[in-house]
């Protein structure tokens, strides 16, 4: 009889497979309704989801943990920019929008706001306009607010169509609404654009944000609201410990909340695209009596970048944004040290222009020009000998224009405006420059204000009143590892957290980072290698990156030093900390993360075109019952009663950027049976957590003729039944699995193993055995553990 393997591909499959069975999918692993006690089971439904805002703007929504929590991750378009998001929550639920997009929010939970009720004699017509900082008619999102009850809650985008009616939607392209008369929040998000921009244009690049207006006010009868950007004051960061500075994209976000008297509270939250001045600024207001108002400004401060000094004169240079000239960080030129270098102006660097100059070693001051692009400009003066190019601005203001883009960069580029760009020419003598590439320390700050807004907003640090966390950054033992970050902070009332993946320069190594304690600011992390893409521009062999992320969330509750290592060998499988191994009923769902290192951070694996395979069986009393080579996720449908189960997942990952855990298979074996209606139970798989004393590129040093030793923790899953740990074997290997020699293993009090390894060098493999005693057992190969070094 011909017998069909039953595979576990995907939601689509899985629904499948179950239906065709007579069984409705769980709704842990579908969203489906399912069988008694199905929606019992734990964790998210699913993994991540792509969001369109429209105009071609996405987000992916990827879920943290068992509580509703989310990651949004902007998408980048086809020319490498994100879109900057406006994220708006209240107690119906939270929407996105793009900070240059049209038409309404997205919903992305819950439910929209609903339209204000009341009669048209009940209401007053406020008209709305703003200014930006340099005096011009500005963009604005604006958002009025009841801060007694919270029923009236409308948002303008300024300036609005100028047919559309004055009315009383809770969302509309319009510089008007009307509401009832009553106590307001009126505060709204000024964007200053670049002096050659149209004031009021909404695009991706704008100068800067302020938050401006007024978070409690009496509305009687109607009038006219103008926020004025002028009046706001900059917010700003001081760190007498060390230099600092907001590099690119370092201006993170700013936003509000305001909680009306009855306790209904709304939330704002701006993360803008690309900022020139990387700056945010607030305009002071007075205490609240009604509820409660909170600031909220994300800075992110770190060594500058680049320098440059004329005469004792700081000026104000920024690099050109990678995204136009490369696809990741590596390939885009930066000045790393100090040096004080000549400058040469060479015009518009047309060949004319370099003719005849002597170039080497020096700085290149060119013009802006439409006949050519910066790369056309900067890539000359390099051919010239010139070690770094400054582009100034040919018009007022500042200008980040690449003028074009596809072409790769040969030296470090850098913009200055018009005025500056002069002043660099005018320079006698040599310039001090200084770089730093890769800042041995970073200031991740959340910076908040609560029931008012202070005239004076500049914040001073001392690293002795912060919480410093040491960053351990793990990477390969003799390849060169790169890597990509995020931090993602969470207020208590936040279900969606933004933030930007950026680049970790420097490869394998350690950085202090220092953020404010507040017990009410939540924090985790993810962890990229090799480094993520920002373009397409230039072909590249498809790859499938270990994404490592932190499973928990920390609040430093108070000043303090602490280490938070990632990437520490060995990376193996292990089950999915968020969505357990669990039965109900005869469904059990199955969710395997093929990067697991030895802190726990954790990702998954699956197979691609890159050369990553993997494959996921599920088997009951020896018999298949599910099977994936996709995403390692779903429900297998098992035998009724007693059987006992083996779950197993194996991965090969040939990949050019690992040269540890090249191939790894996991094995987990217990008893399982069928579990009552409306109850879940964890099934008793055992677990092993690795503890060895790796350097950054993940090598243990032997020390004479004293063995290799490590530890290992035994446990099972937990909320599973546990028996004691009975038996652990261990093999070595060194030469990639062909042979293998015993290790010796010492048990040790709270299920913790000593293992001493056989002599060896190079890449040690492992081959684990545990078992407990009641049967369940653990199978574990690592191919390329780590390296022992002499």
């Amino acid at each position: 009889m011909n017998r069909r393997t039953p595979r576990l591909i995907g939601v689509a499959a899985l629904c499948a497979a179950l239906s065709a069975a007579g069984q409705l999918p769980l709704s842990g692993a579908s969203g489906a309704s399912g069988v008694a006690g199905s929606d019992r089971l734990t964790g998210p439904a699913s993994r991540s989801a792509v969001v369109g805002l429209g105009q071609g703007d996405r987000v992916r929504l990827t879920p943290l943990g068992q509580d509703g929590r989310q990651v949004i991750e902007p998408l980048r378009s086809q020319d490498g920019t994100t879109p900057g998001l406006l994220v708006s929550t209240d107690d119906h639920g939270t929407t996105l929008r793009a900070t240059d997009g049209s038409g309404e929010p997205t919903l992305v939970d819950g439910t929209a706001p609903t339209t204000t009720r009341a009669t048209a004699a009940d209401l007053v017509e406020l008209n709305l306009d703003a200014i930006a900082r340099d005096g011009r008619a500005a963009s604005a999102d604006v958002t009025v607010y009841d801060v007694v009850t919270g029923a009236t809650q409308a948002v303008r985008r300024i300036p609005g169509d100028p047919d559309a009616a004055c009315s009383t939607k809770s969302f509309e392209d319009s510089s008007c609404v009307l509401v009832p008369p009553g106590t307001y929040s009126v505060m709204a998000f000024v964007n200053t654009m670049p002096a050659a921009r149209p004031g009021t244009a909404r695009e991706r690049t704008v100068q800067n944000v302020s938050l401006v207006g007024d978070p409690e006010v009496a509305v009687e009868a109607s009038r006219d609201f103008t926020f004025d950007a002028r009046r706001a004051r900059p917010v700003e960061v001081r760190t007498p410990d060390h230099r600092t500075k907001v590099n690119a994209d370092g201006a993170m976000q700013v936003g509000y909340s305001r909680t009306a008297a009855n306790g209904r509270k709304i939330v704002r939250q701006y993360r803008p695209s690309a900022m020139l001045d990387q700056q945010f600024f607030m305009e002071a207001a007075a205490p609240v009596r009604n509820g409660a108002l909170e600031t909220l400004t994300r800075l992110r401060l770190e060594a500058p970048d680049i320098e440059l000094t004329v005469a004792g004169r700081a000026l104000h240079p920024e690099y050109y944004d990678q995204v136009w000239f490369s696809d990741v960080i590596t390939d885009f030129p930066m000045y790393d040290g100090h040096d004080r270098l000549r400058v040469v102006d060479v015009g518009h660097a047309t060949p004319a222009d370099l003719a005849g100059k002597n170039l080497r070693g020096a700085i290149a001051v060119a013009e802006r020009t439409d006949d050519l692009s910066v790369a056309e400009q900067s890539n000359a003066a390099a051919v010239a000998g010139a070690a770094l190019v400054v582009v100034h601005n040919d018009g007022p203001g500042d200008n980040d224009d690449p003028n074009g883009t596809g072409t790769k960069l040969q030296v470090p580029t850098l913009r200055l405006d018009r005025a500056e760009g002069e002043a660099l020419k005018a320079a006698r003598g040599r310039v001090e420059v200084r770089g730093e590439t890769a800042s041995p320390y970073l200031y991740d700050l959340v910076l908040k204000e609560q029931g008012s807004i202070p005239k004076e907003l500049t914040h001073v640090f001392r690293d002795r009143d912060l919480a410093a966390q040491v960053r351990e950054i793990h990477g390969q033992p003799t390849v060169d590892s790169t890597f990509s970050e995020a931090a993602y902070q969470y207020q208590p009332e936040d279900t969606f957290s933004i933030s930007t993946m950026y680049p970790f320069r420097g490869g394998a190594r350690n950085r202090v980072e220092h953020r404010v304690p507040d017990p009410d600011t939540r924090w985790t992390y993810a962890t990229v290698t090799p480094q993520t893409t920002y373009n397409a521009l230039f072909p590249h062999p498809p790859v499938l990156p270990m994404t490592l992320s932190d499973p928990d969330l920390v609040a430093y509750e108070s000043a303090g030093r602490t280490t938070k290592p990632v990437g520490t060998a060995p990376v193996t499988a292990a089950p999915s900390t968020f969505r357990p191994m669990e039965r109900s009923g005869d469904q059990m769902r199955v969710a395997i993360d093929g990067f697991v290192d030895a802190d726990g951070n954790h990702g998954t694996s699956y197979s691609t075109n890159s050369g990553m395979s993997t494959l996921l069986q599920i088997r009951a009393d020896g018999e298949l019952v599910g099977e994936t080579d996709n995403l390692p996720s779903g429900v297998a449908v098992l035998p009724a009663g007693d059987s006992r189960v083996e779950v197993s997942f194996v991965a090969d990952n040939p990949q050019p950027w690992a040269e540890l855990s090249t191939h790894t298979e996991s094995v987990w074996t217990f008893a399982s049976t069928t579990v009552p209606a409306g109850e879940v139970v964890t099934q008793p798989v055992i677990l092993a957590d690795y503890d060895v004393d790796v350097d950054l590129r993940n090598r243990v040093l032997a020390r004479g003729p004293r063995p290799v030793g490590f530890d290992v923790r035994l446990a099972h899953a937990p909320g599973a039944a546990a028996s004691p740990i009975s038996d652990l074997t261990v093999e070595a290997s060194y030469d990639d699995g062909r042979t293998w020699r015993a290790a010796r293993a010492t048990g040790r009090a709270g299920g913790r193993w000593h293992v001493e390894l056989p002599r060896g060098t190079g890449h040690v493999s492992l081959r684990l055995h545990a078992a407990d005693t009641a049967g369940s057992t653990l199978d574990q190969t690592i191919v390329r553990a780590w390296y022992v070094a002499r």
